[in-house]
This record gives structure tokens, C-alpha cells and sequence, in this order.
């Protein structure tokens, strides 16, 4: 008891020096991310209701009851039913990546930005291995004793290859082969979208290209859109879901893929319109020939969509946000969907949680997470475990686990029977597992 006393003063007496540095406005969380990142949980999420509060009343000593309340967010390893074991591991990134990344925290802080995701990588299991992708393209094998091992810092192999990438969207293996979606710089700032494939070998990797757009758009060097990849089988040829990003508010064009998800089969390579009014979707799934996508709203209303063919999800007509900026005295979008021909979303983050990928739970993991979905989220830094009704037209329920960081990419590792997370904010991967009793 005595300790845990200790360790709630501790707490405490950060929190009020950080408090008062704050009072006298200097932007701690520009300044010393570094220590702010290495707080308890707890703390951090103390940290972050007392900040908001003071934004809401410049007064040092107005401070809401909402101090101490977790919002319900759970605390790993607490969960609603079960008990779970949370470890990180940081990895050691090849040179290039570490300097693109300090040149770009160092250009954020001097734009005063909030920013903190500068080691975005990609992952997929290959073998029990890893396989990673760094957001400039350089390709890693991470050995599964590595991942299993006890060491807190671990160094994949890179592996040579001939790709050459202004920026990695998403990894995907498929047999023995391993394909990637990036986006490469056409001229001034407008990049296209692009897909290569390559038989995996683990010394050197030669790339042929798959898929490339005619369309190019601009695309902030850190916020993807689109690129997520998923094998789907239509008219009864195998091939590719692919998802292409809209990051602005221009109307759908029926001649653009801007905004859409395609449909690419092997063995003619000639996409295909899958369904569009699409903003900017960060995970896909197909789970039983269901397909399920998570999107990013404007400002407000990150959605969770099932894809069926040839349907219309709304964007840039309708939806439950609003663009960033002033407030207009009228919606700037509709606030139905099917009221106007559209799509309805599965399920509404009213509150936007950067959402990002999205996968199915086997029911080994536990058997109080049976037919059990995850959702990552960047801005939230949380995972959220979810279910769907067996039709999958409604949402059961949706509990936030809070991890205290980014998390860009998210898979399952069968032999590990434990949930991985790629960590972007420190460049490293998360493995959680079930604490049976």
C-alpha cells in the first residue's frame, strides 16, 4: 500500500511541475517530447486533461473534476475481462531513415507542430519472421527469435532491393511474394500511386512494378492516403483491393480513382471501380469475404465502413464532420447518407481517433474475445477491441484500451498468439499477449 502511495506522490509532483512550466507558457510537448513519452501512462493522460482544461480557462487553478477520470479508457495490462501482458521493443532503423527522420523533427519543431510520428514503418509476418518496410523504402527481416527474445532493443537485417520510393503506404505478403504500394513524386508536390511485387528472398529482393497511376495528387509526407492492400477474389479472379486516398473536398469525378477503392486482378493487371467516395482510408480487411475499411472524417467522424461493389460512401457529399477551421453557422456537409443515395457508415468515431488499421482476432487469443475485431488509432493511442452482429450491420460494442502512443500498423503473429503494434511516435514494435491465470 505504502508503495503504491510512493508512486501516486510521484506521480502527482510531476504532474504539478509540468503544470507550472505549462502556467508560464512554455510548450512543454514541443520542447521535451522526449520525457513526456517516457511519463507513466497515467501521468500522460493526466498531463493531457489538465492541458486541455487550461485551453478552456486560462486560469491555473480551474481544473474539472475530469483530473482524475480515465474516460473509461483501460490501462494495459487492465482490460474489462482479462489480464494482458504489454512489452516494446525499439528498432534499430538503417542510417538513412534515422537521418530523414531527425530532419524532420527538426523542421517540426521549428514549425511549432504538434507532430510526433517520425519512425513510420510497415509490417507483415512472413514465415514466423517479420517483415518491415520504413517509410523511405528500405526493407528489414526481423528474425522471430528477435522478436521473442528478451532484449529491448533489436536489429532487423536490411535487405537490398531495387525499389526506389518517395514514400512506403502499405506491405502485403501473398504466398511467396512480397508487394508493396508507395507513392512516388510526379512534379512539384503531387504524387501518384504506385504497386511492386517481388519474390521474397532474404539477402536481396528485385521488384517489377504491378500498378501504376496516371492520377497524381498531393500527400502530406506523414499521413498516407491510401495504399492499403488486400487479396480479394471478384468475378471469380483473384487479385487485389487497393484504396486510393481524396485529401481534398473536390466533387467525385467518375473518370478519376481519386477517392476510390479498385479492384486489381493478377491475371490481367486492368483495374477496376470497386466503390468510391472514399476520404482517406487507413485500414482494410477482408474477413470471409466481408470487407470492412476504416476512414478518416474531416474534423470529426472517422468511420468504419463495409465495402460492397459498385457503392457510393459519400465523400465529399455527406458526412458526420465538418472541415478543419472556422466554424459556418450551416453544415458544410450532409448529416444523412442513405437520405441522399450514399452509403451509411457502419459505425461513427464522433470524436476523431486517427484511426488507422484494422484486423480480426482468432478466438485462441482468449476466449472472452471470441469472433473479437481490433482497431488502431493514431491521434487516439489507443487500440479498440470491437464486434459486429453476424450480418455486419451493427456494432456490439467498442472498448477503448489505451496504449500512450501513434500506432500505424497492427497485425496478429500466430505462433506468438500475441498482437503486434507499430509504434510511430519512438520506432518501436509493441507485442501484447494474454496473462492467463
Amino acid at each position: 500500500m505504502k508503495i503504491k502511495s510512493l508512486k501516486f506522490f510521484l506521480v502527482f509532483l510531476t504532474t504539478i511541475f509540468l503544470l507550472f512550466i505549462i502556467s508560464i507558457k512554455i510548450n512543454l510537448f514541443n520542447l521535451n517530447l522526449y520525457y513526456f513519452h517516457n511519463l507513466p501512462l497515467k501521468a500522460k493522460l493526466i498531463i493531457r486533461n489538465v492541458k486541455k482544461n487550461l485551453q478552456a480557462d486560462h486560469s491555473l487553478f480551474h481544473i474539472s473534476n475530469n483530473l482524475f477520470n480515465d474516460y473509461n479508457a483501460k490501462f494495459l495490462p487492465e482490460t474489462q475481462l482479462i489480464d494482458l501482458n504489454y512489452e516494446s521493443k525499439k528498432i534499430k532503423f538503417d542510417k538513412s531513415f534515422q537521418i530523414t527522420t531527425n530532419k524532420f523533427k527538426y523542421i517540426t519543431k521549428m514549425a511549432d507542430n504538434m507532430q510526433t510520428h517520425f519512425f513510420s514503418f510497415f509490417i507483415d509476418i512472413y514465415q514466423n519472421d517479420l517483415i518491415l518496410a520504413d517509410y523511405i523504402g528500405n526493407i528489414y527481416l526481423l528474425d522471430f527469435n528477435e522478436l521473442q527474445s528478451n532484449k529491448k532493443k533489436i536489429s532487423p537485417t536490411k535487405i537490398n532491393s531495387n525499389l526506389k520510393t518517395n514514400k512506403i503506404l502499405d506491405i502485403l505478403i501473398i504466398n511467396e511474394e512480397l508487394y508493396i504500394s508507395f507513392a512516388n513524386k510526379k512534379n512539384d508536390n503531387c504524387y501518384n500511386w504506385n504497386i511492386s511485387k517481388a519474390k521474397i528472398n532474404k539477402k536481396k529482393l528485385s521488384f517489377t512494378k504491378i500498378f501504376s497511376s496516371v492520377e497524381c495528387a498531393s500527400q502530406n509526407y506523414y499521413q498516407p492516403h491510401g495504399g492499403r492492400m488486400q487479396t480479394y477474389k471478384y468475378n471469380n479472379s483473384d487479385g487485389i483491393l487497393f484504396t486510393i486516398g481524396a485529401n481534398t473536398p473536390s466533387k467525385n469525378n467518375d473518370n478519376s480513382i481519386i477517392g476510390k477503392i479498385l479492384f486489381i486482378p493478377f491475371d490481367t493487371l486492368e483495374f477496376i471501380e470497386f466503390s468510391k467516395g472514399h476520404r482517406n482510408t487507413q485500414g482494410l480487411l477482408v474477413y470471409n469475404n466481408i470487407i470492412l475499411s476504416t476512414e478518416h472524417g474531416p474534423r470529426g467522424s472517422d468511420e468504419i465502413n463495409k465495402i460492397e461493389y459498385n457503392k457510393d460512401y459519400g465523400w465529399p457529399y455527406a458526412s458526420y464532420g465538418e472541415p478543419y477551421g472556422v466554424k459556418k453557422k450551416e453544415p458544410e456537409f450532409y448529416k444523412e447518407h442513405d437520405k441522399y443515395g450514399f452509403q451509411e457508415p457502419l459505425f461513427i468515431f464522433s470524436k476523431a481517433i486517427g484511426i488507422s488499421e484494422l484486423i480480426h482476432l482468432p478466438n485462441n487469443f482468449s476466449n472472452f474475445w471470441n469472433d473479437n475485431f481490433l482497431i488502431s488509432s493514431l491521434w487516439g493511442q489507443s487500440i479498440y477491441r470491437t464486434k459486429f452482429d453476424d450480418t455486419f450491420q451493427k456494432v456490439l460494442f467498442v472498448e477503448k484500451i489505451y496504449i500512450g502512443q501513434r500506432i500505424r500498423d497492427l497485425k496478429y503473429h500466430n505462433k506468438l498468439n500475441a498482437i503486434l503494434l507499430v509504434l510511430e511516435e519512438t520506432g518501436e514494435i509493441a507485442i501484447i499477449t494474454n496473462k492467463k491465470i
